[in-house]
């Protein structure tokens, strides 16, 4: 491909792109010259907008999973009560529509083990998720809908089987519905017979 001259790129037009080449080829190919590639511009663009092509990656990354928590937790809150609102979160995170995000939610893991930036910006999504979370099944508890739980602890737990189940997801290991099954147990394990996803409506809000 021939690329233009050397122009001026804004950071944001730049990370839109970085975006795109990591839904279209995986965060692990988020580099100056791919990135470059979609703009149709010389890598030396992409650098004078990015010096830092491990802090574009991270970036790139907290963009992603950023916009897919604000989406859930839209969803989840346009019910009323909580047992709806984790009822709707597990059904929505078991989801096969997603896999784009998961593939980038399990090369981050990966990559961020020799790239601080990600590295961060992973532990600081996951911190955001667990608190999303936690503040569900919090209001579970004290609406006396569950069992009286440490928030935090379940929080834990669930994260790391969507998580689990969501890398299933990308090689096919299991069926959708099995997955979302283990997540309805192990929730109903934690919080008690009250809660039955099965007789519990989901709002198509």
């Amino acid at each position: 491909m021939r690329h233009s001259k050397h122009r001026h790129l804004e950071q944001e037009e730049v990370l839109t792109a970085a975006v795109g080449v990591a839904f279209d080829l995986g965060l692990h190919a988020v580099t100056t010259a791919n990135v470059a590639a979609r703009l149709a511009v010389p890598e030396r663009s992409i650098g004078s907008a990015w010096p830092d092509g491990d802090e574009l990656v991270a970036t790139t990354f907290s963009r992603i999973v950023a916009a897919e928590l604000a989406e859930v937790k839209r969803e989840v809150l346009a019910n009323p009560s909580p047992v709806q609102q984790l009822s709707v979160l597990l059904d929505t995170l078991a989801e096969p529509v997603r896999v784009d995000v998961d593939s980038v939610w399990l090369e981050s893991w990966s990559l961020g083990r020799r790239n601080p930036a990600l590295g961060d910006a992973v532990r600081a999504e996951e911190g955001a998720w667990h608190a999303f979370v936690a503040a569900v099944v919090r209001r579970g508890v004290k609406s006396g809908d569950w069992f009286d739980v440490d928030p935090d602890e379940v929080a834990a737990h669930l994260l790391a089987v969507i998580d689990g189940v969501n890398a299933y997801s990308l090689v096919g290991y299991h069926t959708d519905l099995d997955r979302l099954r283990l997540l309805h147990a192990v929730a109903r394990t934690h919080l008690g017979a009250q809660f039955d996803p099965a007789s519990v409506p989901v709002s198509t809000a």
